[in-house]
């Protein structure tokens, strides 16, 4: 993780009263930072997360063969939106009359991936770099 960056400002102020006499006072200042690529990153999981859990409560609404009103209703058809690339990667099964749906299993776990990808790519894009020598 991208530890957060700490800005420190110093300010000196000197006053002097009319008999000449100075006083001289340091304020110091210290800030911290988060840098943009963790902000970034924190937010690729947020989204994946809600992702995850729209499909999951679909996945158990389904097995629990909840009525298609309000809510569910609601979630079934956000998540279908969502799983829809997934239908028909792996059949739908029946088990003791509950409807198992593998197109949200499916899609959490591609989702889980594709995140963890595009948070890798954002920690090598965010690396520190060396400063460079020129050869000259």
């Amino acid at each position: 993780m991208i530890k957060p960056e700490e800005t420190e400002q110093e300010r000196t102020v000197t006053r002097v009263d009319p008999a000449g006499n100075g006083e001289q006072t340091t304020t110091r200042a210290t800030a911290t930072v988060t840098p943009m690529s963790s902000r970034l990153q924190s937010a690729v999981w947020l989204v994946v997360g809600v992702v995850d859990v729209i499909l999951a409560l679909d996945f158990v609404f389904k097995l629990l063969a909840a009525a298609n009103v309000g809510f569910v209703g609601f979630i079934t058809g956000v998540a279908g939106s969502l799983n829809a690339p997934f239908r028909g990667v792996l059949a739908t099964s029946v088990p003791n009359g509950h409807y198992f749906a593998w197109p949200d299993v499916v899609a959490v776990v591609v989702y889980a991936i594709a995140a963890f990808i595009v948070v890798s790519l954002i920690r090598i894009m965010a690396g520190r770099r060396s400063p460079q020598t020129s050869g000259i």
